[in-house]
């Protein structure tokens, strides 16, 4: 059900503005921006946007204003996991017919899980106060599409970085996880990290799009498993509800999505059935 909204002024209806759908850009190829971002990485930058027609007479008729050139567009992408907003902005001109594109570019590390995007057509500044019509900059005339897009397709469910593990005098593994917190409720984004080693032949492999099949696979594998063994050594709380974000609940969703059991089952079997979870864990993983 779409949500309606009441507002104090004039607002813009569909004759006025034309709102096309969401993209996504990547290395260049644009494509509609899907519920569930297939290859995304926390390595990667992606562009999404949208193209606005507008109609200025049809707006200034719908407002009761007397310039387009009073009004901006404005694009938004929300990150809640990582508290962060995203925002691109642009006046429009005196124009009477005009095609907009707003583009947002959105910087590897810098969004996770999920993002939620949204337009609007704006006020750009204070006016004189008229009847039934908007005066104060910021007011929205118009909503474009509202979407919510997750971001776990098929590539790392956390950031990634490239790094020499011999200048870290690590042994020469293709990747490990790091993971620095002090309990399960911290948050997973602030504490995990998934280093791969650019030395090996196997660590430039998983850093080279597209990445072999059987390769993912095997990196997911021993990943999973190892966060499975770092929350091993940490006591799980009885009523199986962990924060938001937190690394409990990251880790209880990969274990529910590729083991089809809780966390704290999970856990159970890794301790107490080892080769039993191993089965598992490769049934799940290659499914």
């Amino acid at each position: 059900m779409s949500r309606v909204r009441f507002l104090p002024y004039r607002t813009v209806g569909e004759l006025g503005i034309s709102w096309g759908g969401w993209w996504l850009e990547r290395d260049g190829v644009r494509e509609p921006l899907p519920d569930l971002l297939p290859g995304w990485d926390y390595a990667a930058t992606d562009t999404v946007g949208l193209i606005v027609e507008i109609s200025g007479q049809d707006i200034l008729d719908a407002t009761g204003h007397d310039s387009v050139g009073l009004f901006e567009l404005v694009a938004v992408v929300d990150c809640p996991s990582m508290l962060r907003r995203f925002v691109v902005k642009h006046r429009l001109t005196r124009d009477q017919h005009q095609q907009v594109e707003l583009r947002i570019s959105l910087p590897a590390g810098s969004v996770a899980q999920k993002i939620v995007v949204s337009s609007f057509l704006l006020l750009a500044e204070d006016v004189e106060a008229a009847p039934r019509a908007a005066s104060r900059r910021g007011s929205r005339l118009a909503f474009g599409p509202a979407r919510t897009v997750l971001l776990e397709g098929d590539a790392s469910r956390f950031p990634t970085e490239a790094v020499s593990f011999s200048t870290l005098r690590y042994e020469d593994a293709p990747w490990t996880v790091s993971a620095v917190f002090d309990g399960l409720s911290d948050s997973f984004m602030g504490s995990v990290r998934l280093l791969v080693n650019e030395d090996h032949e196997l660590g430039r492999a998983v850093l080279t799009q597209p990445v072999d099949s059987h390769l993912g696979n095997r990196l997911k594998l021993e990943v999973l498993r190892s966060l499975i063994a770092v929350v091993s050594t940490h006591g799980l709380g009885d009523d199986g509800e962990f924060p938001p974000d937190s690394i409990a609940e990251v880790v209880d969703s990969m274990s529910k999505l590729f083991l089809n059991r809780s966390l704290s089952e999970a856990v159970q079997m890794y301790e107490r059935i080892p080769l039993k979870f191993d089965r598992i864990l490769h049934a799940g993983v290659s499914a």
